[in-house]
């Protein structure tokens, strides 16, 4: 084949959905994906289960499962067994850009998330939606931080979802649409410029916008999206972006444009550890048992803010969750974004009181029954739609960091694990909860969408499908490198022409992997500021 290796470019739109994306098509407004579209082939592209940023896109960028890479969450099990933050010091998997930049490629990756601290590539990497400050940008190289602020200002990693004093819900929900717009513009920038002044053989360029505005509007997916509401308007951004990164490539590029999840809206709010509470597997401490720990641990956040001129919030963090359990009456307890619960085993955490095998074994059983038979108090519908075994979904070294049940709702529930305080209410409306400003009223879903045009790829075919593990063997493959027999996913030989698949079969190998090493993640107080913007953002409670 012609020009073969090929160099690949992948464009993430984070969250994007079928959903928005149809109705935007048809009525023109995405000019340069539909070009992509008509030139390539369009399929559905199948998530992370849950179908959460950190495992979702740590899959996309390493080609194995979260029991091979070790994320699971925004929260999880470090290998010392402690819950925290996640970053991707955490990722123990291989990435995709290290692989190449240990074969002579030269790469350029920006604002993937799970890519704090940055590792040392052939090339630039830039952090992205887990670096600690919003407006700073973390960079291999370091120096190259510092270059992208003096041309392009602060850099937005991510906007701040939390509205100034004063400011009303309508007026900063768009606010917030009118920040997200830029932060693409800016983003589109700095891609620019950066292929501007390197010709890389690989890029990637995550822009984490629709994600975020669909949380907030999600009510528009239901109701038929439109180019001019909030959605629209940041789809149009991310498609302007995509023609500029265009232009910097030729015809010789494959160029992918994904997303790690799809989005639907959802009508009502599911409180997994109050349902937990009222089970009798959850004990949490009354209120007043905890308050002296949760005034000294606002003290401690208040100074933490004032060193880095942050808002001061009162609200305590991950470990003062954690302390709220009264563990030696706890069978189970959830934590994370969409619903894992994990059994409070002897053989797992300190304070465990259940034993291994066949009480654990029924203990699985009855909360996976329980859960399938429960209704909403409200509406008397049914809630959740399945219960995974983790054993059944993951595979690998890092299983024993793995929920042990996954819950997966129907999609007019979003599930929160409120151990902040004891919240009474089982079920409630979607919208504005907690300390949220925006309203929240989209979840995500498991299915995304694949883009895939350039030489080696059928145009017009009928519709496909793919899972993201599947993307890092195809990139491997389409630049002439072999498939190391640990990955999980496999090229996407249906997406291919016949005539690049005969010419150019893909060649497995033995594993040469170099296990994934990056500098120290989070400091105590960095963590801190990291969960606070989840929290804002509606992923931790």
């Amino acid at each position: 084949m012609q020009n073969y290796p090929y160099k690949v470019a992948v464009i993430g739109w984070d969250s994007a959905t079928l959903t928005a994306l149809n109705p935007l098509l048809t009525a023109g407004a995405l000019p340069h994906l539909q070009q992509l579209i008509a030139q390539g082939s369009t399929g559905k592209l199948f998530s992370t289960l849950h179908p959460l940023t950190p495992p979702a896109w740590t899959t996309m960028m390493t080609g194995v499962n979260p029991g091979k890479h070790g994320i699971f969450d925004f929260v999880g099990l470090s290998k010392e067994r402690g819950f925290q933050v996640m970053t991707g010091a955490d990722v123990y998997a291989e990435t995709l850009w290290s692989r190449l930049s240990r074969s002579g490629k030269r790469v350029v990756v920006a604002n993937v998330p799970m890519t704090y601290p940055p590792e040392a590539v052939n090339g630039y990497l830039i952090a992205g939606m887990d670096a600690p400050r919003q407006d700073r940008a973390y960079t291999h190289p370091p120096a190259l931080g510092e270059e992208l602020e003096q041309h392009f200002g602060a850099y937005c990693v991510d906007v701040k979802a939390r509205a100034p004093a004063g400011m009303s819900s309508n007026a900063f929900t768009q606010k917030y649409i009118d920040e997200l717009c830029a932060q693409v513009r800016q983003q589109a920038d700095v891609a620019d410029y950066l292929l501007a002044r390197e010709t890389p053989d690989f890029c990637m360029f995550v822009f984490t916008a629709p994600d975020r505005v669909q949380h907030v509007l999600g009510e528009l997916l239901s109701q038929g999206v439109t180019p001019e509401d909030g959605i629209g308007q940041v789809y149009r951004a991310c498609d302007e972006a995509l023609g500029r990164i265009l232009d910097r490539l030729d015809d010789d590029w494959c160029v992918f444009v994904v997303s790690d999840h799809g989005a639907c809206t959802y009508r009502r709010v599911f409180e997994l550890s109050t349902w937990l509470v009222a089970q009798g597997w959850l004990t949490l401490r009354p209120p007043a048992q905890t308050q002296q720990l949760s005034e000294l641990w606002g003290r401690v956040r208040r100074q933490f803010a004032r060193w880095l001129h942050l808002p001061i919030r009162q609200r305590p963090g991950l470990q003062q969750f954690l302390n709220q359990i009264v563990w030696e009456k706890t069978y189970a307890f959830s934590l994370g974004a969409f619903g894992s619960i994990y059994i409070n085993s002897r053989e797992r955490f300190e304070h465990g009181i259940v034993h291994a095998g066949a009480e654990y074994d029924a203990l699985c059983t009855q909360i996976t029954e329980r859960l399938l038979a429960a209704r909403d108090p409200e509406t008397d519908a049914a809630i959740v739609k399945a219960v995974y075994r983790g054993t059944d979904v993951y595979q690998g070294d890092y299983l024993n960091l793995a929920p042990d049940l996954l819950v997966e709702t129907h999609n007019d529930y979003f599930v929160r694990n409120n151990l902040d305080h004891h919240e009474m209410r089982l079920t409630y409306p979607a919208g504005q909860y907690g300390e949220r400003t925006l309203a929240h009223t989209a979840r995500h879903h498991k299915e995304g969408v694949l883009m895939a045009a350039g030489p080696a790829f059928a145009s017009r075919q009928p519709e496909l499908q793919a899972h993201l593990a599947d993307l890092a063997p195809t990139i491997l493959h389409l630049m002439g490198l072999s498939v190391p027999n640990s990955m999980d996913g496999a090229p996407l030989r249906d997406w291919y022409t016949a005539a690049f698949l005969t010419a150019q079969p893909v060649e497995v190998a033995d594993d040469d992997t170099k296990m994934h090493s990056v500098s120290q993640g989070y400091s105590p107080e960095e963590r801190e500021v990291v969960a606070q913007r989840l929290r804002d953002l509606g992923y931790l409670d």
